[in-house]
């Protein structure tokens, strides 16, 4: 797919025919309901809305027919395992025992913040630089927080199509992680509840000698 160039009262706009991941973050988060063809435009191409409301009905039906077929069509692309991007090889992790706790904190609190809006981050994540590799088999550089933040914000420019076959992968993992988060949670509150009802009746019917003698975080857990 080749760039995209349009003139506009003399300033000269280059247009990347592939939506870009940042593109897509934008979308998911406009109200639908709102969003008119210039608005769209802008957001999908850069050129602000004010200008694309200067282009004559053709002009605009055009782009809408190139550009919004081009960035917009709906494709079931593969999930890549690997991937270059501004001179650098990505792998996907697959094993998530591999991640470190770092990375496992930072997870949590990028699907906690909201799959969306975080989707950059979970993308940069789970795709990490490759530091060797042998046929299909690589292995990846460790977790790290800055790292990741940095590769996040680069990889709103990165296609969208080269990620968005993993993005259902994200999805599955993200609902499961949830899933077993509140899972564990909901025992936790069951277990702390047994606990305090445990030590209330416990109080009644034993001296307070011997209640000082049970562990602290027995009688008033965390």
């Amino acid at each position: 797919m080749s760039e995209i160039k349009l003139t506009i009262d003399g300033q000269k706009y280059t247009i990347n025919p592939r939506l870009t991941l940042g593109e897509y973050m934008s979308l998911q988060k406009v109200n639908k309901e709102s969003l008119n063809t210039p608005k769209l435009l802008e957001m999908i191409t850069g050129i602000p809305e004010k200008e694309i409301k200067k282009i004559d009905s053709n002009r605009t039906l055009y782009l809408v027919n190139k550009i919004l077929k081009e960035k917009m069509e709906n494709k079931k692309n593969p999930v890549q395992a690997t991937f270059e991007f501004n001179g650098v090889l990505y792998g996907l992790e697959t094993d998530l025992t591999k991640l470190n706790f770092g990375g496992w904190i930072d997870l949590e609190v990028f699907i906690s913040e909201g799959f969306s809006q975080n989707l950059n981050k979970i993308v940069a994540l789970y795709y990490r630089p490759i530091k060797a590799q042998i046929g299909k088999k690589y292995v990846l550089e460790p977790y790290d927080t800055e790292e990741c933040l940095k590769r996040s914000e680069e990889f709103l420019n990165l296609p969208f199509d080269i990620v968005s076959g993993a993005s259902s992968f994200f999805l599955l993992f993200t609902k499961i992680y949830t899933e077993n988060t509140l899972h564990i949670l909901k025992r936790k509150n069951k277990k702390m509840m047994r606990r305090m009802k445990a030590v209330e009746f416990m109080k009644k019917i034993l001296p307070p000698k011997i209640m000082s003698l049970l562990p602290q975080d027995f009688i008033k857990p965390n």
